[in-house]
């Protein structure tokens, strides 16, 4: 059995946000239509100024109108995660999300897990966690597929408390929770 103290920040929450929606391995071909529906645009913008002959006016006016291009695939193409960011720092700001970052006691045990708050009792079987994604920073334990037990890595005192969590994890996530995710991306 491993007991931790801890409570999610804000930053906590916006870097889970923003990895579920964005950064996850899983998200890849998500990604990567999101970039190709950016690009498109432009490059039938630039077609199109080809065909129509605006290449051959002044060259200042081509530099303007590349830079605009430019200026346009990047912003639209390196500005979604920071939207996902600002969305996850829209929920935090909400005071009716507070309870999000109140001090957590968490219990991980044979039996499941069991998250004691201030006003709060959850008790989680091991069967309740459908999927489990690791970032560099966090563990998150989905049951559902949008909600996620945020669980820091900064939390555990040392190596051996982390590989034990680890283990314990191991030893009951299903196989499905535990791996699933990577099969389907």
């Amino acid at each position: 059995m491993i007991s931790l103290r801890y409570s999610i920040t804000k930053e906590d929450y916006v870097n889970y946000y923003t990895y579920v929606t964005w950064d996850a391995p899983e998200n890849r071909k998500k990604r990567i239509y999101y970039y190709i529906r950016q690009i498109i645009p432009i490059l039938l913008f630039i077609l199109a100024f080809y065909y129509t002959g605006i290449f051959e006016r002044n060259s200042k006016f081509i530099l303007v109108i590349l830079g605009f291009i430019f200026i346009t695939a990047f912003l639209s193409v390196f500005n979604v995660r920071s939207n996902a960011m600002k969305r996850a720092e829209k929920i935090t700001n909400d005071p009716g999300n507070n309870t999000i970052f109140q001090d957590v006691d968490l219990t991980v045990s044979e039996t499941g897990i069991i998250a004691k708050g201030i006003s709060t009792e959850t008790k989680y079987q091991w069967n309740a966690f459908i999927k489990k994604q690791e970032s560099l920073a966090y563990y998150f334990l989905f049951t559902s597929s949008i909600q996620a037990m945020i669980i820091p890595k900064r939390i555990f005192n040392n190596a051996d408390e982390r590989l034990a969590f680890e283990k314990i994890l191991s030893q009951h996530l299903s196989f499905d929770a535990e791996i699933g995710h990577m099969i389907k991306a």
